[in-house]
């Protein structure tokens, strides 16, 4: 299956409930992107819920973030 020149947009999650018991099928989705951008957008929103307290929220991102890297790592892509 080809990569796509653009990034694919996902539909983010609204709140912690939206995100299902685990981060793996979304860090899997991050993974596939460019890793840079990916993390920028990641970064934005963990710091997004941070600023509301939402700590769960950011626990969960910067669980996608920590999987991606390994996803990444993995298929042997050499990107951070």
């Amino acid at each position: 299956m080809p990569i796509p020149s653009q990034p694919t947009p996902m539909p983010q999650p609204r709140d912690f409930t939206d995100h299902g018991p685990c981060a793996e099928d979304l860090a899997r989705a991050f993974a596939m992107q460019d890793a840079a951008m990916s993390e920028a957008l990641i970064e934005t929103l963990a710091t997004q819920a941070i600023r509301q307290w939402r700590l769960d929220d950011a626990t969960f991102w910067q669980r996608v973030k920590f999987q991606a890297r390994m996803i990444r790592a993995q298929m042997g892509s050499g990107k951070h």
